[in-house]
């Protein structure tokens, strides 16, 4: 699609052309739940941040032929949204859970991890011992990935601020892992990331 005819697209979806609304959903709906999919890694939810935003630009609809660009704008729409899923879900267990589930579910150890039920409930009794923020900066960068960057961005703190809590989480949980069972702490993030 290029300028002139999403100029032209733009003017008719104001007008609640819904022929041109699903060009615009066709043309860019793709594009948007790679860039949704890359932070939250689950399709369900994936799909469900896609409406919840394409809904909103067929209610701004009046408001898009104003834009500089609408490319631009959709990108910035979905961003807010993927920030605001984030940080709610750092707090809700059962999209955190889910989250979770999809970020293993491709990974090979999955079910070596999940084998021993005595270290899931230990760390996830290790974890709770830590303060709220380093549970959410753990929680962004070992079991959802997050990169440092992006944990600071979801939970609006520095890189270094990301770094000093995980150095601490770590530390905290490597402790406790090898003073109560001998246990490294990756095999313990892997038996217990399930967990939530």
């Amino acid at each position: 699609m290029d300028a002139l005819d999403e100029t032209d697209l733009l003017k008719e979806l104001a007008l609640g052309d819904s022929k041109a609304f699903d060009e615009v959903y066709q043309h860019y709906h793709g594009e948007i739940s790679r860039y949704i999919f890359k932070f939250v890694k689950s399709a369900e939810h994936t799909e469900d941040l896609c409406q919840e935003i394409f809904l909103k630009v067929w209610e701004k609809r009046e408001t898009l032929p104003n834009l500089q660009s609408f490319r631009a704008y959709l990108f910035t729409v979905s961003k807010n949204r993927v920030l605001d899923f984030l940080r709610h879900a750092a707090t809700e267990r059962s999209a955190r859970e889910e989250i979770i589930r999809a970020s293993l579910q491709h990974a090979s150890h999955v079910e070596e991890a999940l084998q021993s039920e005595e270290y899931q409930h230990y760390l996830q009794k290790v974890l709770r011992e830590l303060s709220p923020r380093d549970q959410e900066v753990f929680r962004l960068c070992r079991e959802m990935e997050h990169t440092y960057d992006e944990a600071a961005e979801v939970l609006g703190i520095s890189r270094n601020a990301i770094k000093k809590h995980m150095v601490k989480a770590v530390k905290f949980i490597k402790y406790a892992a090898n003073k109560n069972f001998g246990l490294s702490f990756n095999s313990l993030v892997l038996c217990g990331m399930m967990v939530w």
